[in-house]
């Protein structure tokens, strides 16, 4: 994806699923959507920027991590506006990829610390979007199913599905 409609076409079609992973793309939507505005004042700027994030955020109005997300980046460039533009569009850059990074170690963390819970031979069910379907890259239970694995825990896993956009047969 290279602009701001894609991202917020992904989400609204639900191409983009699972809480952390429509945070993570609406930052960098975000971004995508200031990198090429006009650098003139704050003032411009940010009346801009807080029209691309009403724009994602429209995608999934109900989307926590969505709004938190794009709430950040914003209170972050708030925070800074003293600083020229073009260092902004950084910052909402770097900001994303933090974002990013921080799900990502925290679902690490979610796997080292679940794995204790997870019985020797164990069987486990999974359902819906799990692992970097629904994150930055380890999923939430699927950290602990991946931790859990490599430590020789594991006997079995079934892998069911959702499908939210199922339409009935003809």
């Amino acid at each position: 994806m290279n602009s701001t409609g894609q991202v917020w076409e992904a989400i609204k079609k639900l191409r983009v699923r699972g809480a952390p992973a429509i945070g993570i793309a609406g930052a960098y939507g975000f971004y995508l959507g200031i990198k090429e505005l006009p650098e003139t004042n704050y003032q411009s700027f940010e009346s801009e920027f807080d029209r691309v994030a009403s724009y994602l955020n429209s995608a999934r109005p109900t989307a926590v991590n969505l709004s938190w997300a794009l709430d950040r980046i914003k209170t972050t460039l708030f925070s800074q506006k003293e600083k020229p533009i073009d260092e902004l569009k950084q910052i909402a850059l770097k900001t994303a990829i933090t974002i990013h990074n921080e799900d990502r170690r925290m679902c690490k963390a979610i796997g080292e610390h679940g794995v204790e819970l997870v019985p020797d031979n164990a069987r486990i069910l999974t359902h819906c979007n799990t692992g970097g379907l629904a994150t930055g890259e380890f999923g939430t239970a699927f950290s602990v199913i991946l931790h859990a694995h490599q430590a020789g825990k594991v006997k079995n896993i079934w892998v069911d599905e959702t499908r939210p956009l199922c339409k009935a047969l003809d």
